[in-house]
C-alpha cells in the first residue's frame, strides 16, 4: 500500500513539474517568435538584395548559360530573351518587350503585338522606331527600365514637382513597391526614402521582412506580400503607375498654362 501511494504521489508531481515545463517552454517558443521582428528600413532592403541575387538565377549575369544539367540548358542573350535546350527541343523564351542597341547602334530586341494592329497601321510611316511604338501602342511600362529606352525610363520622376513624387510612392501598393526596390536597386531606393512618409516606410519595409522570411501563411497571415518571383508584375504596376501619374501632370500643366 505504501509502495501504491508512493508511486502515485511521485506521478503527480512529475504532471505538476510537466505542467509548468510545458508552460515554460511554450513561453520560450514565443519569446522565439516575437524576436523575429523587422529590423530597419535599409536592412531589411539590403537583406532582401542579398536573398534577390541568390534566388533569381536569371538576374546573376548579363549573357550567357544560366544553367546546364546533362539534359536541359538555359541561355540568357539579354535580359528578357532566352534559349532553352532539352533533349527533343530548343527554344527561344521572351519574357517580355525588351529593347536595346546593337553594335552598329540600331534598337533591336522583341516585341509582343496584336498582330491584327500591326496589319492595320502598316500603310503609317514607321520607319522610325517612336513611330513603330505609338502605331502598334506597345506599352512604356514594359521599356521604362532601360537607361536608354527610346522612351522616358522611371527616371522621369527625378524631375518631377514633390507632389507627383509623393503620388506615386501613395498610389503603389506597398507590396509592390517592395520588389520595385530591389530589382531597381539603390537609385530606387534612395528615391522612395527621399519621398515616402514614415508610415509608408515602415508598410514597405514589413514587405521586405516578410519577403526575407518567405512568403508562407505562417509568417505572413495579415500582409499581403508577394515572392520574390513576382517582381514582373510588381515592375508593370510601377510603370503603369508612372505613366498615369505623368498624364495627369501634363494634363494639369496645359490646363495652367
Amino acid at each position: 500500500m505504501a509502495k501504491t501511494k508512493k508511486k502515485s504521489q511521485g506521478s503527480w508531481f512529475d504532471r505538476i513539474l510537466s505542467f509548468f515545463g510545458s508552460k515554460r517552454k511554450t513561453k520560450d517558443e514565443d519569446l522565439g517568435k516575437r524576436k523575429k521582428e523587422p529590423k530597419s528600413f535599409a536592412m531589411e532592403w539590403a537583406q532582401g538584395l542579398e536573398n534577390w541575387k541568390k534566388k533569381l538565377r536569371t538576374k546573376q549575369m548579363a549573357t550567357g548559360v544560366v544553367l546546364e544539367t546533362p539534359k536541359f540548358r538555359l541561355t540568357k542573350t539579354n535580359d528578357k530573351l532566352f534559349r532553352a535546350e532539352g533533349t527533343n527541343y530548343s527554344v527561344i523564351l521572351a519574357t517580355g518587350n525588351h529593347l536595346y542597341k546593337n553594335k552598329e547602334e540600331k534598337w533591336t530586341g522583341v516585341l509582343f503585338v496584336d498582330e491584327g494592329d500591326l496589319n492595320k497601321n502598316l500603310s503609317k510611316d514607321l520607319s522610325h522606331l517612336d513611330g513603330l511604338l505609338e502605331a502598334l501602342s506597345v506599352p512604356k511600362s514594359d521599356l521604362f527600365l532601360d537607361a536608354d529606352s527610346p522612351k522616358e525610363d522611371w527616371r522621369v520622376v527625378l524631375t518631377w514637382e514633390r507632389f507627383w513624387k509623393e503620388q506615386l510612392v501613395l498610389q503603389m501598393k506597398p507590396n509592390s513597391m517592395a520588389l520595385v526596390l530591389l530589382a531597381i536597386g539603390e537609385e530606387c531606393r534612395m528615391f522612395f526614402e527621399s519621398v515616402a512618409t514614415e508610415r509608408q516606410k515602415r508598410l514597405v519595409r514589413d514587405e521586405l521582412f516578410y519577403l526575407n522570411l518567405g512568403n508562407a501563411a505562417e509568417n505572413n497571415p495579415y500582409s499581403k506580400a508577394k515572392n520574390l518571383f513576382g517582381f514582373g508584375t510588381a515592375l508593370l504596376e510601377f510603370g503603369n503607375t508612372i505613366n498615369h501619374i505623368k498624364e495627369k501632370r501634363e494634363k494639369e500643366e496645359n490646363h495652367g498654362s
